[in-house]
């Protein structure tokens, strides 16, 4: 355990709070003040004034251990807008953001996991691109490619669209699906009505995009493009490509290498340079680079679609793999 992690659980509830507060401000420290009783305030004052300077990851640390046994669930809409304006004063938009995705992921199970994706399409196809979105928000990125796909491509293309646009969505927001899907979502909807949905963003619909299979990712794009160029950018810029495979930790590659046919790998790998090839070949035994490389080297003719569609394969098993949590894309480490 780290000596920030150490710290931060020595230190009493009214000593986190009493950090927290400090570091949010006067003006949000006495909005938060309002909401506690007089005894709990009580404790805090007595604490103030012995509090220990800290560093920029202990802060953190102590507010979003704060944040998390606050709790998300039962805060509803206006507590939901409090809670950001919160975190967002205190670790920048950015950080604000992962945390309350994160804690909305922690606070309970998706009723929509164990729903079949083609089922989802059949009782959702004739809604509007908005109800799509917003569904799109309480389900696994794999399960919405699925649904997306069984969709009409103008439809699948709206939904997202909405889904790029959606920068919250309240916790009651969800009754609405419940009323649509009806006995679909009977044995799953114990929290519906308190839940807080996954926030949408370029980055999750570029998550979501990536998932999708025979072309219809790029399919989707070139519509987004003609919809709204700005948006359509901005998911761009998220997508994750075969190319981006060289940014994966060794030990995610060889996680990765794991669940990727060889024959597979040796098609992906004929159109790419050496600098990508290296981080594949790091990580393989050097019988199997030997192999590789004789069959890379003297293979017979390829077409670049069906290079592409091998390179596709296994980005998507790339992003199944982290998530399941079992590798970490665009970061220094993979999670063990």
């Amino acid at each position: 355990m780290s000596e920030t992690a150490i710290l931060t659980t020595t230190l009493s509830g009214a000593e986190r709070a009493a950090l927290v507060l400090r570091e949010l401000g006067e003006p949000l420290a006495v909005d938060i003040l309002r909401h506690m009783d007089e005894t709990t305030i009580t404790k805090i004052s007595q604490v103030m004034t012995s509090l220990p300077k800290v560093n920029f990851d202990l802060r953190d640390q102590i507010i979003t251990t704060f944040v998390q046994d606050f709790g998300i669930a039962d805060i509803g809409e206006d507590g939901f807008r409090f809670l950001t304006t919160v975190l967002t004063s205190a670790l920048g938009e950015t950080q604000a953001r992962t945390i309350l995705e994160q804690l909305s992921r922690a606070d309970s199970e998706s009723p929509f996991q164990k729903i079949d994706a083609q089922t989802l399409a059949m009782q959702m196809g004739s809604e509007r691109p908005q109800t799509l979105a917003l569904l799109l928000a309480h389900i696994p990125h794999d399960t919405g490619a699925a649904m997306l796909s069984y969709l009409p491509e103008q439809l699948a293309t709206d939904a997202l669209y909405r889904y790029t646009l959606l920068d919250a969505v309240s916790p009651g927001a969800i009754n609405e699906l419940r009323d649509m899907l009806g006995e679909i979502i009977a044995n799953h909807a114990g929290g519906l009505g308190r839940q807080l949905a996954n926030l949408g963003g370029p980055r999750q619909a570029a998550d979501i995009l990536n998932l999708l299979q025979n072309g219809l990712s790029e399919r989707m794009m070139a519509a987004l493009f003609e919809k709204d160029t700005e948006t359509a950018e901005k998911i761009r810029e998220n997508l994750f490509t075969f190319l981006d495979l060289v940014k994966l930790s060794d030990r995610a590659i060889q996680i990765l290498l794991r669940e990727v046919p060889s024959e597979r790998l040796v098609i992906a790998l004929r159109p790419v340079d050496e600098t990508l090839r290296a981080k594949f070949f790091g990580n393989m035994s050097s019988r199997m680079v030997d192999l590789l490389k004789e069959e890379l080297t003297n293979g017979p003719p390829l077409r670049r679609s069906d290079a592409m569609a091998a390179q596709s394969e296994i980005v998507t098993i790339a992003l199944k793999l982290a998530n399941d949590g079992r590798i970490v894309i665009n970061a220094s480490e993979d999670l063990i």
